[in-house]
């Protein structure tokens, strides 16, 4: 029923923007930094004089940490290339926890860095809090997530425990932004050979013990709290079974292994954008024009394409 109200959604967008004007051409965004502090009243108008905000605009909000760093750019440009106009922004702190995020509402700590991503490129404001972010613009979608280490994913009970934080904020984002569809991010197993913050990743199944605990909690807050799925990890899980593509998703540091992040050498960037695209419009990635300018084959970005929609038609049941 979510999935087909989200498909009138986009219809209507895609009829109002074709009536208005053509599509301009699709290209890479580029990063412009801007480290500031916005004052209060300079905060509420932040997107107005970047972007104003237009029928044919749709405004996303990722409240999380650096598994929702990487690909916004991607997810931008994937949209664009199907003529969906999106203004895409992501409220940051690395490593951030939903007990972090809700104790720093409660306090209205000014500690994220906040990264807003139109057809102007890439800006990034420092000294952000999650109040100034949800009152920077009207959310069409707003996302949360939970960060995952393996050792954290060892402990079922530890992991479920972020629910409590679930509830308190979802209650408040309900309450005050009723218009606005949400979501959870399901993040994604690392890659074997992770051994950081007392969490070790060193077979297949224990990658996949880890998946499958990040995907539990994920079905059951889900269902309890009405949350739209991103299921990340379920598309990660599908494309290191298929030959093209393998285990290394995650960025490469050299010849030092990251094994984390959805780094653009391995493409995982593009395979997030890909099934973050799919879920927000409910249209097919596949056959998606957009490119990202770092190398990957076209052989790969189709088999790409292929397990980020095998993914989301299977969340559909």
């Amino acid at each position: 029923m979510k999935h087909s109200l989200i498909l009138v959604f986009f219809s209507l967008l895609l009829l109002l923007s074709s009536c208005s004007q053509g599509l301009a051409p699709v290209t890479q965004t580029k990063e412009e930094v801007k480290q500031t502090d916005p004052t209060e009243e300079e905060t509420s108008s932040i997107m107005q004089t970047s972007d104003p905000k237009g029928d044919d605009v749709f405004n996303v909000l990722m409240i999380g940490n650096s598994g929702c760093y990487y690909y916004v750019e991607e997810l931008y440009g994937v949209a664009k290339a199907a003529g969906i106009n999106m203004k895409v922004c992501n409220l940051y702190y690395s490593g951030c926890p939903m007990e972090k995020h809700w104790n720093w509402w409660k306090q209205d700590a000014s500690n994220y860095q906040y990264f807003v991503t139109n057809e102007q490129g890439r800006v990034k404001y420092e000294k952000f809090s999650l109040r100034k972010a949800l009152l920077s613009e009207n959310w069409d979608m707003i996302s949360l997530q939970e960060a995952f280490s393996p050792n954290k994913a060892k402990d079922r009970d530890l992991s479920f425990s972020c629910e409590a934080y679930v509830k308190d904020l979802m209650g408040y984002l309900r309450e005050q932004f009723p218009q606005s569809l949400f979501y959870w991010h399901q993040t994604w197993s690392y890659e074997v050979g992770y051994d950081r913050d007392n969490g070790i990743i060193d077979s297949a199944e224990a990658q996949e013990a880890h998946h499958q605990t990040v995907r539990d909690v994920a079905l059951h807050l889900c269902e309890k709290y009405d949350l739209t799925r991103i299921p990340v990890g379920d598309a990660w899980q599908i494309a290191r079974k298929n030959p093209a593509i393998g285990d290394v998703l995650c960025h490469k540091k050299g010849a030092v292994g990251d094994f984390l992040h959805d780094g653009d050498t391995g493409g995982g960037q593009y395979l997030n954008a890909c099934v973050w695209f799919e879920v927000l419009t409910g249209q097919s990635c596949i056959g998606n024009t957009w490119r990202p300018d770092y190398n990957l084959s076209e052989e790969k970005i189709m088999e790409l394409q292929k397990c980020a929609h095998e993914a989301v038609e299977a969340m559909k049941g």
